[in-house]
């Protein structure tokens, strides 16, 4: 079922039974958690496929070009992602004002958000909604095993490490590993 939103932009919700939906969130969200990573050098939190959200894709003259995940009992977007090559085109905020016009409540943006992203909360009016204590507890702990099996699997003595700081993990490394924990989510 897909949700038409004006000049060629549909929303399309994820089937994880379908391969193509799979293959294209998939590669959308290990994107959203590298470049992330460059922006904040850690993991960024937001599971598209976490069982109280709901997922759609954005599309733009029938191409996935982006997704957004819904949190539904805080009326939050959880994630929002747009390919860089179709950004500044306006899909973010299309979507996001529709759903905030069809939400029963101002519709919030969970934090943290990137600078783009508070950006466009603030220009849209839309409230920001932090993870509740078990989401923000199970994300601590993700990023807890990740940099535990970094730090055990590493094998490039300091070479790659940020910066060449010793206290800092193997960039190399921390992207292998979101590459491989991105794939464990969506096949989840």
């Amino acid at each position: 079922m897909a949700m038409q939103l004006g000049n060629g932009i549909t929303l399309k919700g994820y089937l994880l039974y379908e391969a193509r939906d799979v293959a294209s969130l998939k590669g959308m969200y290990t994107s959203y958690l590298l470049e992330e990573y460059e922006r904040i050098s850690e993991l960024a939190f937001g599971n598209p496929t976490a069982g109280y959200l709901v997922t759609s894709f954005i599309r733009s003259g029938g191409e996935d070009v982006g997704f957004v995940s819904l949190d539904h009992g805080q009326r939050a977007v959880e994630l929002v992602y747009v390919k860089p090559e179709h950004r500044g085109k306006g899909l973010a905020r299309v979507v996001l004002e529709e759903l905030n016009r069809i939400c029963p409540q101002t519709l919030a943006l969970k934090t943290p958000l990137s600078p783009g992203g508070e950006a466009l909360a603030s220009t849209l009016g839309l409230e920001r909604a932090d993870n509740l204590p078990h989401e923000e507890a199970k994300n601590q702990e993700s990023l807890r095993i990740m940099r535990e099996g970094i730090k055990r699997t590493c094998q490039h003595k300091g070479k790659g490490r940020q910066g060449g700081d010793p206290r800092k993990l193997c960039r190399r490394c921390y992207q292998t590993a979101l590459r491989k924990y991105a794939n464990a989510v969506i096949d989840r």
